[in-house]
């Protein structure tokens, strides 16, 4: 009679297949059908519908920037969910984000500094963080983490609501940062996936 695998060795695979998916079914198809522009027009307008198209605009960029910090949020989710029942299905202790570098070890012998995956997924965890609560301590470590998703290489996003602006509100989360954060749990789960034939390499 042939072995059979135990039920949480099927974890770490099934984890990275559902992050995958919603990754490239849902992440990228609905932010792909938003509308944005690379530069916000300012200044005086010549006749109102000009002014008008430039507030449609902003507004594009504005939707566009909150749908990618609810993703942010629901990625982080769905990964520590997905950490805690891996934990649990091994009998190891997990209380959440923080706990990620000793449950990798103690589970799998997974050094996740080693594997190129500790910055993204802390700065995940920052970001979403700072997408649940504002301003705060994440968005004080985040500043200083990553000082380039508040850097303005182009005047692409003003926040519409009344000044002044809270630091956490000009926070700004593109695809690049999405793609990096889902690349990033997507290899944590290869790397723990103790099956034949484990992904290592995220294809994004």
């Amino acid at each position: 009679m042939g072995m059979t695998m135990p039920d949480r060795d099927m974890l770490p695979r099934t984890f990275q297949a559902n992050v995958d998916r919603f990754y490239q079914r849902v992440i990228l198809k609905t932010l792909g059908d938003l509308p944005t522009h690379e530069t916000l027009v300012v200044g005086e307008a010549s006749d109102m519908d000009e002014f008008l198209d430039r507030c449609a605009a902003q507004i594009d960029n504005y939707t566009a920037n909150e749908a990618a910090k609810a993703f942010v949020l629901t990625l982080d989710g769905l990964f520590e969910r997905q950490l805690a029942r891996w934990a649990r299905a091994h009998g190891v202790k997990f209380s959440g984000a923080t706990d990620l570098s000793r449950a990798a070890r103690e589970i799998a012998a997974i050094d996740v500094g080693a594997i190129g995956v500790a910055s993204d997924l802390h700065e995940m965890h920052l970001a979403a963080n700072v997408a649940r609560h504002g301003d705060g301590g994440a968005c004080t470590k985040l500043l200083a983490k990553a000082p380039q998703l508040w850097t303005r290489i182009s005047f692409d996003y003003d926040d519409i609501a009344p000044a002044p602006v809270p630091t956490s509100e000009e926070l700004r989360i593109g695809q690049d940062e999405l793609r990096r954060y889902a690349r990033a749990v997507v290899q944590f789960w290869g790397h723990a996936d103790p099956l034949p034939g484990a992904v290592l390499v995220a294809p994004y």
